[in-house]
């Protein structure tokens, strides 16, 4: 990925200003002269062939928006490509380097060779340059599109013409811009399409981006995807509605809620509990009888189906209730879990979840005694992970992962609680040996690829876990072995926030034993929409 030389384009800026300083004023309809246009053209390609630097892009680009005629707006639109296709080519490579990171984590579990450790110094020193440079061009990114819009209506025809047949990355652009632009007719019919009908919905869920944060014309467009084919784009509907205070899509979340998996009715749910006072849980039957009584206040002709009554299965582990029929597990199994656990009597340390109106009353807790163990931690990690798996539904999907100084999955794709699979998960808990260090930060990349979050690829629309479960029992450290250091929280956290940029991925987060940590832990937790217990 080319580098910023930003003394030659310092120059070139200096050779730029310079040469239009030495021309009387133009008229706004004028071209500029051919030493301007070719000092112009110069920067232009200096800039767009590296990545940032949002000011020098933005600049260029209203320069040559001055000149005012088709080969203005021709440069313009190849400016936002070029600027996609460093975009893309960014995440292509945190994608191959994500991946090539876990094929080593997967060998490191039990120890790391020179050869591994040597390689792994190098992607995590790009891993770091690639946070900045990725910061950097989404700021780019940002700064040409706002350009792009400030310009004429045929420049946009120009770009929404040619994206229409480009890459994901190119109609995703172009549907920013169509955002930004909704009134002018071109755009708000691209916007219509494109939302609606693009079948990859990682376009689909930038529009809902843009949309968060339009200033008006917005609420039916969001709305709309509510019924979207594609759970993550519902979920980010739905908040949407909820940070918007879109009173208008309480029928329309009632409605949604009869064909949504766990998840995603706990989004709705959420999104309903904010829009109407009320704390009922997120299930058809209740609110669709709500709204019977209800619907009047809201003054719309929009029905309400009759909900059925909400079927799903409770999952719990460590006593902690998960909501999701995508589930990933990600237990440490560093050295210290060997040690016995301090909690002498386990039981006590289970409280019943909060009564919820609208549901019935919790089972009492805890469960009985004997099916909590106290003994080796690692010992009451694999009991109490078996039991979880144990209860899964055939029709759910799971996953795990065992991390120490390295990180390895149970399997490379989510999979269906058959009693097949699960006898295969019972064989690897079984084999779970305490050894090593505690890289969280290894294991999260791991499980975000796992996810499809990491893939900037066609893997990535069918991204196939929605919750991760994460146990620990000490604070994060590096992959060092046999000697690691303690890792910074705060660059585990921004991590996770760049893998889970839509917060389409719930973490819950268990801490056995915690003395150092927790804060992480909890902070992790409550920044991914999950719960944080000690245990």
């Amino acid at each position: 990925m080319p580098r910023s030389s930003p003394r030659r384009t310092t120059a070139l800026l200096a050779i730029l200003l310079a040469a239009l300083l030495l021309v009387p004023m133009q008229v706004a309809d004028a071209r500029l002269g051919s030493k301007e246009w070719k000092a112009a053209e110069t920067l232009f390609g200096e800039l767009f062939s590296q990545v940032g630097n949002p000011e020098g892009k933005r600049a260029v680009l209203e320069t040559i928006a001055k000149d005012g005629s088709g080969r203005a707006w021709r440069l313009m639109t190849d400016g936002l490509f070029k600027e996609v296709v460093l975009f893309d080519g960014l995440m292509t490579e945190l994608a191959t380097s994500s991946a090539e990171h876990g094929a080593i984590m997967q060998r490191t579990i039990k120890g790391m060779t020179g050869a591994d450790e040597a390689r792994l110094k190098v992607l995590q020193a790009r891993f770091t340059e690639l946070d900045h440079e990725i910061k950097a061009e989404r700021e780019a990114l940002a700064a040409v599109t706002k350009a792009v819009t400030d310009g004429p209506e045929v420049l946009r025809k120009n770009i929404l013409q040619r994206a229409a047949s480009g890459e994901w990355t190119a109609r995703a652009a172009a549907l920013r811009v169509s955002v930004m632009t909704m009134k002018e007719k071109a755009s708000k019919a691209y916007l219509l399409k494109t939302l609606s009908n693009d079948k990859d919905p990682r376009v689909r869920m930038a529009g809902l981006d843009a949309l968060g944060s339009a200033p008006e014309g917005f609420e039916d467009l969001v709305i709309g995807r509510l019924a979207d084919g594609n759970w993550a784009v519902r979920l980010r509907a739905a908040a949407i509605c909820q940070e918007r205070e879109l009173h208008k899509a309480v029928p329309h979340l009632i409605n949604s809620l009869s064909k949504a998996r766990p998840r995603v009715a706990e989004a709705l749910g959420e999104a309903l509990r904010g829009l109407t006072g009320e704390n009922f849980e997120p299930y058809p039957d209740i609110w669709s009888k709500w709204w019977a009584d209800h619907k009047d206040d809201f003054k719309t002709d929009i029905a309400v189906k009759k909900g059925k009554k909400a079927e799903f299965a409770e999952v719990n582990f460590y006593g902690v209730p998960i909501k999701s029929d995508r589930i990933l597990f990600i237990i440490d199994v560093s050295g210290s879990m060997k040690l016995k656990t301090k909690n002498d009597n386990p039981k006590d340390r289970w409280k019943p979840p909060p009564t919820v109106t609208g549901r019935k009353a919790p089972p009492a807790p805890p469960p009985p005694p004997e099916e909590i163990l106290s003994g080796p931690k690692i010992d009451v990690a694999k009991h109490e992970l078996k039991k979880a798996i144990k209860k899964l539904p055939k029709d759910y999907e799971f996953n795990m992962i065992m991390f120490n100084q390295g990180a390895a999955h149970w399997n490379k794709t989510m999979q269906k609680a058959t009693k097949k699979n699960k006898e295969s998960a019972y064989q690897w808990i079984r084999g779970l040996k305490p050894h090593g260090s505690t890289y969280i930060d290894g294991a999260l990349r791991l499980g975000f690829k796992v996810a499809g979050l990491l893939n900037y690829d066609k893997r990535y629309p069918n991204i196939n876990l929605d919750t991760i479960v994460l146990l620990s029992d000490g604070a994060p450290t590096d992959n060092g072995f046999p000697v690691s250091k303690l890792m910074a929280p705060k660059v585990i956290l921004e991590h996770v926030r760049e893998w889970n940029k839509g917060k389409q991925v719930v973490i819950h987060c268990i801490g056995v034993d915690m003395v150092e940590g927790i804060e992480f832990l909890k902070d992790l937790a409550k920044e991914n929409g999950g719960t944080y217990v000690d245990r």
